[in-house]
């Protein structure tokens, strides 16, 4: 049963005390979508002046039976959408093109109603602090959020007056609750009485089982808090990314599960709203048709998913080009070694025949994955690339940036080990590559360049193999990365290996417990560094 202090969203946004103002700084499309989730009757003829189309006609365009032109503006309604009844939705699910107001619009919207006007209250216990989620993909992002939700509560007279106190990740108010902008980290979200959440831009999340913190495992971790709430909500809103995860399985599903056919799975959607639409259909004043075009003239590829909101295949290109472009840093070609600053990593992918040797030194800054120095050698015609070519470059390398170490995806190095222990005293750490942590490590890759962690040096050919890394299903089921036939993957490998290793090293040494008993990598690395340390070796002198 609903709590009879719940301010109904109807009555919210109706009073100028309230949230009149907010909502009417949404547009006209925004409006109806949020309308839509908390069950607001629909008008035929409250109708856009922006678009043309009634409130109804949004109700249609969001469940997809709408025609579009080439850059996603809604020309015509289609038959055929399901009727609209008002229904107050527990969960609600909106894939939306960028620049459509997820995070400032919708999700501080719904943040600020649930904490302040949602009657949950009633429901803690004695003592018991309440928190209203709204997590992010990381820790930035989150923080950022909380200021949308901190306007959203200043338009109003009435819940400014019930803020208690205000951090860099939390709103504390008057009625026992927190509202608390946090990333997407099962740490973060259980053991709290939280009577709603909302996963703000929840498609690029970890997807893989495999990750620290998948998507389902967040969402399964928020869900037990909210079972003392009769009006708890669950609100995914996010750009589309690829066919997996939670937000393609909803949008899959439909809403109220009408996309299945079988019965029983469209009974486990029943209190769900799924809808979805371009970046044009959310009628935003500042996108514009001529920025539109140039966006599509630009990437093809990125602005169907971007901006049309259209999930992706997961078969091929890996990396969008955009992406690995916005990473690199135009006209830096080297970085200068700083040993004393920073804690750097090496990766190489040795090969001496056909194939090319990769090398890359890495490390990390302010969240930031930043490379160093890249070098690629290549056999010439009709030869083979001999091992002091290379290692008369790769030594000098790794000493002035301190390494006494380097990773590589291969399993036989004795021979290449041994020339590096006894010309420089430096070990080759062999890390097993099987289909598994391939895909685990590269799919970190994936999420460093998602949300723009990960800097990179001005090489074309490093981008080049980036941009054409190709994510396959082989006929056993298990996922495969890697160049397509005929092309060279080796520079995507060690920029993979050695952000993988910088991402560990770092959280190892945040979270290091002097207690713990050291893993066999740990042990490895220490009996390294104390046998360098304790010989004498007039070289290092």
């Amino acid at each position: 049963m609903a709590s009879d202090d719940r301010v109904p969203f109807e009555e919210a946004i109706s009073e100028k005390r309230l949230l009149k103002n907010r909502f009417d700084q949404l547009s006209f499309p925004q409006q109806v979508a949020l309308k839509m989730m908390y069950g607001v009757p629909l008008s035929r003829h409250r109708v856009s002046e922006e678009t043309g189309f009634s409130e109804e006609d949004y109700w249609a365009i969001f469940h997809g039976f709408v025609e579009l032109d080439e850059l996603g503006f809604p020309v015509k309604v289609l038959e055929g959408a399901p009727p609209y009844a008002p229904l107050e939705y527990r969960e609600a699910w909106m894939i939306f093109g960028r620049r459509t107001g997820k995070t400032d619009r919708f999700a501080a919207t719904i943040v600020a109603y649930e904490a302040t006007l949602g009657g949950h209250e009633r429901f803690l216990q004695p003592r018991q602090q309440g928190i209203c989620f709204q997590i992010a993909q990381d820790l930035r992002m989150a923080r950022n959020s909380l200021h949308f939700v901190r306007a959203v509560l200043e338009t109003s007279p009435m819940l400014e007056q019930e803020i208690v106190q205000i951090t860099a990740d939390r709103i504390d108010l008057k009625n026992r609750f927190t509202i608390a902008c946090v990333p997407a980290t099962l740490k973060s979200v259980r053991g709290f009485a939280s009577p709603m959440g909302v996963l703000d831009e929840v498609g690029v999340w970890y997807q893989e089982a495999e990750s620290a913190n998948p998507d389902y495992e967040i969402y399964s971790a928020l869900s037990p808090g909210q079972m003392q709430f009769p009006d708890r909500k669950i609100v995914g809103i996010s750009s589309p990314w690829n066919k997996a995860g939670l937000l393609y399985q909803y949008y899959e599903a439909g809403t109220g599960g009408h996309k299945h056919i079988a019965p029983a799975m469209a009974n486990r959607y029943r209190d769900v709203m799924v809808i979805s639409g371009p970046t044009a259909v959310m009628a935003n004043p500042l996108v514009t048709r001529e920025y539109l075009q140039r966006e599509r003239d630009r990437d093809s590829r990125a602005f169907e998913r971007e901006v049309l909101a259209q999930f992706q295949d997961s078969i091929s290109g890996f990396l969008p080009t955009g992406l690995v472009e916005m990473a690199v840093d135009r006209g830096v070609f080297e970085r200068p070694p700083q040993p004393a600053r920073w804690n750097y990593q090496a990766a190489i992918d040795p090969a001496f025949r056909r194939d090319a040797f990769g090398f890359t030194i890495v490390h990390k800054e302010d969240g930031k994955i930043v490379q160093d120095v890249v070098r690629r050698w290549v056999a010439p015609a009709g030869h083979t690339l001999t091992p002091d070519v290379v290692l008369a470059t790769l030594i000098p390398l790794l000493k002035n940036y301190g390494l006494t170490m380097v990773y590589s995806d291969q399993y036989h190095l004795e021979s290449l080990g041994q020339l590096l222990r006894d010309r420089a005293q430096i070990e080759i750490i062999g890390i097993t590559f099987t289909a598994k942590s391939k895909a685990q490590m590269y799919g970190n890759l994936q999420q460093l360049f998602m949300q723009q962690k990960i800097r990179l040096l001005d090489d074309y050919e490093t981008g080049r193999e980036l941009k054409s890394l190709e994510r396959t299903i082989s006929p056993g089921g298990s996922v495969q990365i890697g160049a397509p036939p005929g092309l060279h993957d080796d520079l995507a490998t060690v920029v993979c290996l050695a952000a993988a290793q910088s991402m560990w090293d770092h959280e190892r040494q945040q979270g290091e417990d002097p207690t713990k008993e050291p893993s066999v990598h740990e042990r490895c690395q220490e009996q390294v560094r104390k046998r360098w340390v304790t010989q004498e070796t007039s070289e290092w002198d």
